[in-house]
């Protein structure tokens, strides 16, 4: 039985409430209390007999507090659950539970089980029998069944790494749901939008057999923005492994073997959907990484898979044309490198000397594809160093051109017939000719060929010689345009064009992007050099450079929906080459990897152009609330509760009663103090050993806000801070002054402080303040070894010191001040002071100045000593832009810079007068940008402009 969201276990104990008017009727009367009677004998004798007795009714307050009581025993046994996700459950009939259990389920399952299993639970309780139905299935729907019966079938119901077919499951519903008269639906959604969201809704929301319309409820997960779902991209300078993810996180990278390589972590900037989390690692590490994982997460869309195609390589790029740098846009390097730089670390050497060029790729940066453009002849030693390398697996791509036209030399899959065919040629066709579609055979089977790319003039292989090289792509007429021939374990490719667009638009199209990719995967990542072969440096998957296969790729290890990979299903099917980069994710095809060992191929849940799209509102369909459900809450004890404590006070109004406590004038008030004392007493007991705990934690509290406070005051504005002597007079000093210099750097510089802030030097943070005035007392103390150290660390981070012992001498140790400086700081470490040099940086770095006066003059401005040491004096214009930490003046900064609230001066100046004052506001503002911009006047553009406010 349900009232709302409030629900009873035992609902036939609430037939109890009928008998509450008898028991009203019952307890409507109570024994008369005694009466209290003076003593007087005539008075005690008339009343000996009375005339008659009438009963005295109970106090209806009384009588009130028995109901309640009664009314919360009989709601206490009737055991009330109060449901706060009751509204969630509404309609009768079949309970119809769709559920999205595609990649995107995976990372909130457990909320999703409790949410299923609280429907069954609903529907346990209702006597309606439940459908469940996955959108991501791999058998047939069933048919509705009892609760018990379904809470067999939800425990096999898992994740799948694919995602949901709606379209499939909506024609699956309507077959399976001819026969039902009526039922509602819950949909449990993913949150994602894979298209038939609507077709979807409306099919689950009208039963063909009924004429009520049923909105189906949709429950979605709290995020909003997509799953994690990396896609690893390449940096184009090849310098990182750039991985982009959807949520904020940590992104691992990790090897086959599940060794972790690095961690990077990622944010969501505002108004993105997604992030980069760059991998700085070196090529060999960079190219163990096997699959890119979200760190704490156990779903499918939470992986990504690495396979040898996305292993960096690196390629050197060697041209033989000797005016590339004039015009770029026809150099046979521009190309090459455009369509290589972001799959590959692309070298270009620097060095004219082919010869030479070779040979510091192969030596000494170790790479693993040569694209030579139009280079005609090798020498014999390039061409021997050339095959040793290819030997080991290197791959050697070469472009034709004029040079390659005069027959070129031996390194070269086919030989050549001397002259090319172009158009109007002696071998010529009548117009450009396009290319044929690769054949099973070539490593480029599978590509899409443009309709619009056209060859205008080709080199030949010569008919008179046999050719046992494969021939990779030919054009309409039969010619070969692309040939290729093994050389060891490396292969040497040969394309019958240049690599530019001289003779044929093929490198402008994304077809020559792609063609270069598939040949750069046949060898290795690197190449090892002769010296170090054998020292187990090489990567592993570079052991044995193999050819792409062309059969067809069957599955050796697949993704589950948690994103482990595990053996293939029994219905994974095998996927051709060439519709390899076409095949979505599905119960055919599940993520992970194909292919024989060496050459599987990576199959992703997410490619590089997958565009996750939130759930929008569907027509038919309502949101109801998320997975996250709110547990009931019994009441049972609760009134159980109320009812012992209207019991202990009704004890107490009967012993109050029946004792005449209540007539007893002279008594009521101490009655009534009995009666709070003992209830302060009953409510106070059990925390008396808390509270002194209670006590601190409420103190620690207060101190934490405190600081809050005192940390959000100083950095929302910048301020000036003054030290705390403790003596009211020098601080109420030290804040009109600071006040004074802080209206005066807003009106003529760009900087706004806000009011300055006293700090206690012992307890309070310093780090927020660039420039701390500290006036020395006479009587100062030493500092303990906690502010000593504070101090020191504020010092040597950037901070700087004023102190100023306001005596007016010329030393900043010497006299009475002095002393007191002496002892507050002297066991400072301090580094070595000097007056202010006549070049030094505080001097010019807003006014050009050469006295620091205040309210005295004639004192002198120490700061720390120039290092004599170059480098020393470089490190620390690297640690603090070269600002002193300590500065000393007895010059009384404060006074001199002291205003009311109309701005007039609190302390006259001697004996300069209001001129004193003014140089003494502008030390000051000196000194602030001092702080604030370091020695950037120090900087030799500033000196024309110096030199002329000199001459001025």
């Amino acid at each position: 039985m349900t009232l709302g969201p409030i629900g009873f276990m035992q609902p036939w104990i609430l037939l109890a409430l009928a008998a509450l008017p008898a028991i009203w009727w019952l307890l409507r009367f109570t024994p008369p209390s005694p009466k209290v009677v003076e003593f007087p004998p005539t008075r005690l004798l008339a009343e000996l007999k009375p005339t008659e007795e009438t009963p005295a009714r109970s106090p209806w307050w009384l009588t009130l507090m028995r109901m309640l009581l009664a009314a919360l025993l009989i709601l206490a046994l009737a055991r009330p659950v109060i449901n706060p996700d009751e509204g969630r459950f509404t309609g009768e009939g079949t309970m119809l539970l769709v559920v999205d259990n595609g990649w995107a389920s995976a990372a909130y399952w457990n909320a999703r089980r409790e949410a299923i299993e609280a429907a069954i639970d609903r529907a346990d309780r209702g006597d309606r029998n439940v459908l469940i139905v996955p959108t991501a299935a791999t058998d047939e729907i069933g048919e509705a069944l009892p609760a018990d019966a379904v809470r067999e079938r939800i425990a096999g119901l898992m994740p799948q790494p694919f995602a949901p077919d709606r379209e499939a499951v909506t024609a699956t519903m309507k077959e399976a749901l001819k026969e039902t008269s009526g039922y509602s639906v819950i949909w449990l959604s993913d949150g994602l939008d894979y298209g038939h969201a609507e077709d979807f809704a409306s099919c689950s929301a009208r039963s063909p057999t009924a004429a009520a319309q049923s909105n189906p409820a949709r429950w979605r997960p709290r995020w909003a923005s997509g799953m994690p779902a990396p896609k690893a991209a390449r940096s184009p300078a090849g310098s990182s492994l750039e991985p982009r993810v959807r949520s904020p996180g940590t992104i691992r990278a990790v090897t086959a073997r599940g060794e972790p390589l690095g961690e990077a972590p990622f944010r969501i900037k505002r108004g993105e959907t997604e992030a980069i989390a760059p991998f700085d690692l070196p090529l060999e590490i960079r190219n163990q990484v096997a699959r890119l994982q979200i760190k704490g997460q156990r779903s499918a869309s939470a992986v990504h898979l690495l396979d040898a195609q996305s292993q960096w390589h690196r390629v050197g790029i060697v041209s033989g044309e000797s005016q590339e740098e004039a015009q770029p846009l026809l150099s046979p390097l521009y190309y090459v490198e455009r369509a290589l730089s972001p799959y590959a670390d692309v070298l270009i050497p620097t060095e004219a000397n082919v010869a030479t060029a070779i040979n510091d790729l192969i030596d000494k940066q170790r790479v693993s594809t040569i694209v030579l453009a139009d280079i005609g002849r090798l020498t014999p030693a390039t061409q021997e160093e050339l095959e040793a390398w290819l030997d080991k697996g290197g791959v050697l791509i070469r472009f034709a051109g004029p040079r390659l036209e005069q027959g070129g030399d031996e390194l070269l899959p086919v030989a050549l017939r001397r002259g090319g065919r172009s158009l109007g040629g002696a071998l010529s066709w009548g117009t450009p000719q396009p290319l044929s579609p690769f054949e099973d055979k070539s490593p480029f089977y599978g590509l899409d060929v443009p309709e619009d790319i056209r060859v205008n003039r080709q080199v030949l292989a010569d008919p008179a010689v046999t050719m046992d090289a494969e021939i990779w792509a030919t054009l309409t007429d039969g010619t070969p345009l692309v040939t290729a021939k093994r050389q060891g374990d490396g292969w040497v490719v040969l394309f019958h064009v240049t690599a530019n667009s001289d003779w044929s638009n093929l490198p402008l199209s994304g077809l020559f992007v792609q063609m270069l990719r598939q040949t750069m995967a046949l060898g290795p990542s690197q190449i090892l050099s002769s010296a170090d072969e054998g020292d187990g440096t090489a990567d592993a998957a570079a052991d044995t450079p193999r050819r792409a296969a062309t059969t067809a790729l069957a599955p050796v290890q697949t993704l589950d929906g948690f994103g482990q990979l595990v053996p293939p299903p029994l219905n994974a099917a095998p996927i051709t080459p060439d519709q390899f980069a076409k095949t979505v994710a599905g119960p055919d095809h599940p993520p992970g990897y194909y292919g024989p060992s060496g050459q599987a191929r990576a199959l992703n849940i997410v490619k590089t152009d997958t565009k996750l799209v939130p759930l929008p509102d569907v027509a038919g369909a309502s949101t109801v609330g998320f997975y996250t459900l709110k547990k009931p809450f019994a009441l049972e004890p609760w009134l159980y509760l109320a009812a012992l404590g209207l019991f202990a006070l009704d004890i107490l109004a009967v012993l109050a009663l029946s004792t005449g406590l209540g007539f007893r004038r002279p008594h009521r008030a101490t009655a009534a103090m009995v009666f709070a004392m003992l209830l302060a007493a009953a409510a106070t007991a059990p925390h008396t050993a808390q509270a002194a705990d209670t006590d601190t934690v409420e103190t620690a509290a207060k101190s934490d806000a405190d600081a809050e406070e005192f940390a959000l005051n100083a950095t929302l504005k910048t301020r000036l801070a003054y030290v705390l002597t403790g003596d009211s007079r020098i601080d109420r000093t030290s804040q009109d002054g600071l006040l004074g210099l802080s209206k005066v750097l807003g009106a003529r510089t760009a900087l706004e402080p806000g009011a300055p802030m006293g700090v206690d030097i012992e307890t309070d943070d310093l780090s927020f303040f660039p420039v701390l005035y500290w006036p020395v007392r006479e009587d100062a103390e030493p500092l303990s070894d906690e502010t000593l150290a504070k101090v020191d660390a504020y010092m040597k981070q950037g901070g700087m010191i004023v102190f100023d012992t306001r005596d007016q001498e010329r030393v900043a140790y010497g006299g009475s001040q002095g002393k007191a400086l002496t002892r507050l700081i002297g066991r400072l470490d301090l580094p070595a002071l000097e007056p202010v040099p006549g070049n030094h940086v505080l001097t010019r770095s807003f006014y050009l100045m050469n006295s620091f006066p205040g309210r005295w003059d004639g004192g002198s401005l120490w700061v720390e000593a120039e290092p004599a040491n170059e480098a020393e004096r470089n490190a620390r214009a690297r640690r603090t832009d070269g600002v002193s930490s300590v500065v000393v003046t007895s010059n009384d900064f404060a006074s001199a810079w002291a205003l009311d609230d109309s701005n007039r001066p609190l302390y006259p100046v001697v004996p300069g007068g209001e001129l004193q004052r003014e140089m003494s506001f502008r030390a000051g503002v000196n000194l602030v940008m001092y702080a604030l911009t370091g020695n950037y006047k120090a900087d030799q553009v500033h000196v024309p402009a110096l030199l002329e406010r000199l001459g001025q």
